[in-house]
């Protein structure tokens, strides 16, 4: 089990999240195992293989209804086999929210199409989403505001935030659509709030902040990930691995409505 989940049930803290929902009955949150990304690809398998094996496992999980899939990465990477599979699996299109520093939304980076830099572009190209709005965004390329341009992505930077702040707290999304799909990348909060990421960059958003957003997003929440969680990072008394789990606690929660 990652860092992340283990922290979820540390004595530390308990199974009840801020609005009051009990997460220890296995049919609001249970654990159905890890997709063997690594072991595959030591395997030799390519990458699109292993993005068909992702998005496979995903729809095995959707066949017990009414789960509802909840992936903790890994890198940012797996949001487009995750994404893939839940809209071939419901029959459509959804609308995602995602909370991150970066756009993702490279073309190809570093030769990689399924880079962990590339995966909103792979889903916003393949259909999979009507609309993509992307959240607390502080570190971007020209290249990244135009792919955002060319997909008709809505970017909110930080450097706005306080502008599309009752906005952005005040979400509806999913209407007309098969529901809504949450990636938040650990690294979307402030370092100050999160130090155990792969690539920090400071001037981010405030944990409340995106707890803000979560629990007053008015949407049909039909799958979600957390992402960029880095454990080796994460050297200030596990602090990460906590705020990682709180916010899988609390989109569990959001899910089981």
């Amino acid at each position: 089990m990652s860092s992340s989940g283990v922290a979820i049930w540390c004595g530390s803290t308990n199974s009840a999240t801020e609005e009051g929902k009990e997460l220890n009955d296995p049919r609001v949150l249970t654990d159905v195992g890890d997709v063997p990304v690594q072991e595959i690809r030591d395997c030799g398998v390519d990458d699109d293989r292993l993005m068909s094996v992702i998005s496979e496992s995903v729809k095995l999980v959707m066949e017990e209804d009414p789960l509802r899939p909840l992936v903790l990465g890994g890198d940012h990477s797996i949001s487009f086999p995750v994404v893939r599979a839940v809209s071939e699996k419901l029959g459509g299109p959804v609308d995602i929210l995602h909370l991150d520093a970066h756009p993702d939304i490279y073309d190809c980076f570093e030769g990689n199409k399924y880079s962990h830099a590339s995966s909103f572009a792979r889903i916003m190209e393949g259909g999979y989403a009507r609309r993509l709005l992307q959240v607390g965004i502080r570190s971007i390329t020209t290249e990244g505001r135009e792919q955002g341009k060319r997909f008709g992505v809505e970017q909110y930077e930080m450097r706005t935030f306080s502008k599309d702040c009752h906005f952005l707290e005040n979400l509806k999304l999913g209407e007309g659509v098969k529901g809504v799909y949450i990636s938040v990348d650990v690294d979307c909060l402030d370092p100050a709030f999160a130090p155990g990421v792969s690539h920090i960059e400071p001037g981010g958003l405030s944990f409340r902040d995106v707890l803000n957003i979560l629990h007053n997003l008015e949407g049909n929440l039909v799958a979600a990930d957390v992402v960029e969680f880095n454990p080796q990072r994460d050297t200030v008394d596990g602090m990460t691995a906590m705020v990682a789990a709180k916010l899988v606690r609390e989109l569990a929660a959001k899910m089981s409505k």
